[in-house]
């Protein structure tokens, strides 16, 4: 993990017209970075996706949004060097739509977000940065009746954002430094990245303590061809998707592959780490891919699990890191955003 670094990047917009996500707002947001990078750099729109293009090996919009290897071991797709941070659960007005509940957010009101970089990645800010006009003009969320100059009926648009602000943070030190601010002309490169020696520094919790995780966004495990559902929340099937998804962004984004000493005895141990307060809940969201013209299931655990263990040591650094690189199924979209906290004075998270 020593060469291993994530830059977190948080973007604060300004609605012009109306915008309304579905109940999954991660889901627009990285449907609309990868059309305002496909729309701004794609030069073969011949093609009809990623993987059939001879191109996709040195596209900017391959390798962040639709990320491919045939070499790989996992076959042809691999982890996504990014996860969005969406806005949490309930932001915006709920208003009814069809057989479904919409959050809106009307004209002049914020929109944040973030967008969390790994490692190489970063190596494409700047596409990030100048896809930001092209997300502006492309419009968010689901297409709704504007009023347009001229015509006598209304146009169905997506609702339109301008980018006020762009911020890199880092959680862990406390840092946070501009990129950019409406009206400048200079993009500031984020020099602000978390890394595995601030990971290090974070005092482990004493033997025997009580951790808690905070599930931010939809938590969607798998554990033997099965969701894991509230009831049913173990450490370890938990402990393990985070040991599979740290060992995969490290190999395919950094230069020093994360490799486990002992892996068999840190889930054996894991095993034996236990649940005492158990206050998750079932969130059923779904998310509507324009490439495939239809819906999947996004849902997954929320609310905050508290956890003991004899020894947090050998667990700790990892459980740090997967603040910033989500778990789970749909990370990419901003599922498995959690917070570690503690439980002497109730519940708190580090996010």
């Amino acid at each position: 993990m020593h060469a291993f670094t994530a830059h977190r990047l948080r973007f604060v917009t300004e609605v012009r017209t109306p915008v309304e996500l579905n109940e999954h707002q991660g889901s627009a947001i990285r449907g609309a970075l990868y059309h305002a990078l496909l729309d701004r750099f794609c030069t073969n729109r011949e093609a009809p996706e990623c993987a059939l293009c001879p191109l996709a090996a040195a596209c900017p919009v391959a390798f962040l949004v639709s990320t491919m290897r045939p070499e790989s071991d996992r076959g042809r797709d691999i982890p996504r060097p990014f996860t969005v941070q969406p806005p949490l659960p309930g932001s915006g007005h709920p208003v009814e739509g069809e057989d479904r509940l919409f959050f809106r957010y009307e004209a002049g009101e914020p929109l944040e977000f973030g967008l969390t970089l790994y490692a190489r990645a970063m190596q494409l800010f700047p596409y990030v940065v100048l896809a930001l006009t092209e997300l502006e003009r492309g419009g968010l969320g689901r297409r709704l009746p504007q009023e347009a100059p001229g015509r006598p009926r209304p146009v169905w648009r997506r609702g339109t954002l301008a980018i006020r602000e762009v911020w890199a943070e880092n959680p862990l030190t406390g840092a946070r430094q501009p990129v950019l601010r409406s009206g400048d002309r200079t993009v500031h490169v984020p020099d602000v990245p978390i890394t595995h020696d601030q990971v290090l520094a974070v005092p482990v919790p004493p033997p025997g303590a009580v951790v808690v995780l905070r599930f931010l966004t939809p938590t969607r495990l798998i554990q033997q061809a099965a969701l894991v559902k509230p009831d049913r929340f173990a450490f370890r099937p938990f402990f393990q998707r985070l040991m599979e998804r740290l060992e995969a962004l490290t190999r395919h984004f950094s230069d020093t592959p994360l490799v486990f000493d002992d892996p068999r005895g840190l889930i054996a141990a894991a095993e034996r780490v236990r649940v005492v307060e158990n206050g998750l809940r079932w969130e059923e969201v779904w998310s509507y891919s324009t490439r495939r013209r239809g819906e999947s299931p996004t849902s997954g655990l929320l609310g905050t699990v508290a956890l003991q263990a004899e020894d947090w040591s050998p667990f700790w650094p990892y459980l740090l890191w997967g603040q910033f690189t989500h778990v789970g199924k749909d990370a990419v979209k901003g599922n498995g955003w959690y917070g570690v906290g503690s439980m002497e004075y109730g519940v708190g998270s580090r996010e």
